[in-house]
């Protein structure tokens, strides 16, 4: 099964309720990789969500899931933020879907604990 063409992103606090959407278009498919781009952006501004797979030298697969955004400054300087979860999963079989997805669920809520992003704003600050 593959990804959709369109993915429709929340911008907002991570809930069950998608709002403030933004849009990422299909931009480039093949065997291993998807990018995703949003469109009516000017360059060098630009908005991406890339989705690859691979596997690693001892035979485990890596999956990325990756978002990265370009802005310009006022002085037309860009500047490009990235924000990315790589999956590394062994090829033990008892390393199941359902427990990356809990290890995944963990850490969506480690982020958002408090329900306003709060430990993100702590690790932006460097705090430990």
């Amino acid at each position: 099964m593959s990804l959709a063409a369109t993915q429709s992103l929340s911008k907002d606090c991570a809930t069950d309720v998608d709002t403030n959407l933004r849009v990422f278009d299909l931009r480039a498919a093949d065997l291993n990789k998807s990018e995703f781009s949003v469109a009516g952006l000017t360059l060098p501004a630009e908005r991406k969500l890339t989705v690859s797979h691979d596997v690693g030298k001892a035979g485990e697969q890596r999956h990325l899931i990756r978002i990265d955004e370009t802005v310009v400054d006022a002085l037309l300087v860009p500047a490009t933020v990235s924000v990315y979860t790589v999956i590394v999963r062994p090829s033990n079989t008892a390393v199941t879907n359902a427990l990356v997805i809990e290890l995944i669920n963990m850490l969506t809520d480690f982020l958002i604990e408090g329900g306003a992003n709060a430990n993100v704003t702590k690790v932006l600050n460097n705090e430990v």
